[in-house]
């Protein structure tokens, strides 16, 4: 293979960092001319779109095409809505006789036809990035643009007058006049003894240990109530009959979030919020007494949820809550009050619940120590009071805390001033369309909390807001 510096020393290229569905949006939108060269690398850059959260699962795996999309697929993209009810005979033929059965729980929304209504696997969703790949390649490809796809991960970046180094983690240098990075999430709060034994850090890429746990009995505890847990859930499900699965939750509220049901004809909350508020408070009691009217009007988690969301796209933070600090203060218990999840799951959840199979417990784990055949998990309550709770395996859901850590390059980029971290909600904060200190790096993840003057209300962990970012920081670059 031809290495990198070899490919572009004399003639710097444009690198996209990344291999999910942001750097596939940075190579949709991006600008460029004929005789240009792209170079897109990142762990699995040839399967560009799919990224960690929508890779193509394991053949012959029972888990395969468990793990569904948070949102209704018209949410996500209604192009791949309709990508998908094209599909549909194609779709239905593959989920034909798994477990759990996603064709039955899928079955009234199809049979009111309103398939795009369904909680999608998320591999199709990557299926749907592959071909959206595919159709830019070839529309870049006429322009007498090449596109090269190289798997490898970026580790660091240098910055000069002449050029943007990208190092790889082969020592492999890229040499670019624009960088776009567009990396996952940071890693999952380190909580002690959280791999081991009778542990996982994460149920991904650890399925098959954790499996061997589900289909032995053991009770499977999961840290963390959010989307990463139904997964678990999910993954149980596909191992062993639902009367036989032994499941706990340990999260700090100690609540199932609400499911994203979606109803005939689509309706979306309108809020109507008012400009100029002085605190976070003030402006989040208006926040709140518009979520109470909207269910009181019969509007749904689903219709609540997205018609906020489509309100503050439109809408900046600013606009409502002027002082950024206080604007800060916003979003941590906007994100609790608007969450939701996979209704499949969730109502697969509260049936468990209600059958004695799945337990919730409230608390914030302090730890796990390991037993000769089990965990012990230590809890903190309301109080601060110390308890503890044995289980047969622990699968860490927790998601993002407090000694989390990113990926080499973006701890760099942080190191070096390049990318900074917002006060107060600590997530990660870049120049307006997302430039970095140097105009000629852009930068997107999930983590980013501000971009330039704006504070970013509802988090960037979806697919719709991350593609609409690009969009606006690309329409922001060809101005």
């Amino acid at each position: 293979m031809t290495q990198l510096t070899d490919l572009t020393k004399d003639r710097p290229a444009h690198v996209i960092v990344g291999d999910g569905i942001t750097a596939l949006a940075f190579l949709e939108t991006g600008t460029f001319a004929q005789g240009d060269h792209v170079i897109v690398m990142g762990r699995a850059a040839t399967s560009l779109g799919r990224g960690a959260a929508y890779a193509a699962g394991e053949a012959g795996t029972p888990w395969r095409f468990a793990y569904l999309l948070n949102s209704p697929a018209d949410d996500i993209d209604p192009a791949f809505a309709k990508w998908l009810a094209d599909k549909w005979d194609e779709i239905a033929a593959t989920m034909s006789g798994r477990s759990p059965n996603w064709l039955a729980a899928a079955g009234p929304l199809v049979d009111a036809g309103d398939i795009y209504g369904v909680n999608a696997p998320r591999e199709f969703y990557g299926d749907f990035m592959a071909e959206v790949l595919a159709v830019r390649r070839a529309e870049l490809e006429t322009q007498g643009v090449c596109v090269t796809l190289h798997d490898c991960d970026a580790v660091a970046l240098r910055t000069t007058p002449t050029a943007i180094e990208v190092e790889t983690a082969t020592g492999d240098v890229a040499y670019a006049h624009h960088v776009d990075v567009a990396p996952g999430g940071p890693s999952t709060m380190d909580i002690e003894g959280h791999d081991g034994p009778f542990a996982a850090p994460s149920v991904f890429g650890h399925e098959h240990r954790i499996a061997e746990h589900i289909k032995a009995g053991a009770e499977i505890c999961c840290i963390g109530g959010n989307a990463a847990m139904l997964d678990v859930l999910r993954l149980c499900q596909s191992l062993i009959p639902d009367d036989q699965i032994k499941f706990v939750v340990c999260a700090p509220d100690g609540q199932v979030p609400p499911p994203l049901v979606p109803r005939m004809p689509r309706r979306m909350t309108q809020p109507n919020l008012t400009t100029g508020h002085e605190t976070a408070d003030g402006f989040l009691s208006e926040v709140a007494r518009e979520i109470d009217a909207a269910k009181a009007a019969g509007d749904e988690t689903r219709e609540i949820r997205a018609g906020f969301r489509a309100h503050f796209l439109a809408n900046p933070l600013h606009s409502f809550v002027p002082d950024i600090n206080e604007a800060r203060r916003v979003p941590g218990t906007l994100r609790h009050w608007l969450r939701g999840g996979t209704r499949d799951t969730i109502w697969d959840m509260h049936r468990l619940i209600d059958a004695g199979v799945v337990r919730m417990v409230q608390g914030m784990v302090a730890g796990v120590d390991h037993l000769d055949t089990g965990a012990r998990v230590r809890l903190l309550d309301v109080d601060g009071r110390e308890t503890t709770m044995d289980t047969g395996f622990v699968v860490n859901c927790a998601g993002a805390g407090p000694h989390s850590v990113y990926d080499p390059l973006t701890e760099g980029l942080l190191r070096d001033g390049m990318v900074g971290v917002a006060p107060i909600n600590r997530g990660l904060k870049v120049g307006a369309g997302c430039q970095t200190k140097d105009a000629r790096v852009r930068f997107l993840a999930p983590s980013v909390t501000e971009i330039g003057d704006e504070v970013m209300a509802m988090p960037l962990y979806d697919a719709h807001m991350l593609r609409t970012y690009v969009r606006r920081a690309q329409a922001k670059t060809t101005q």
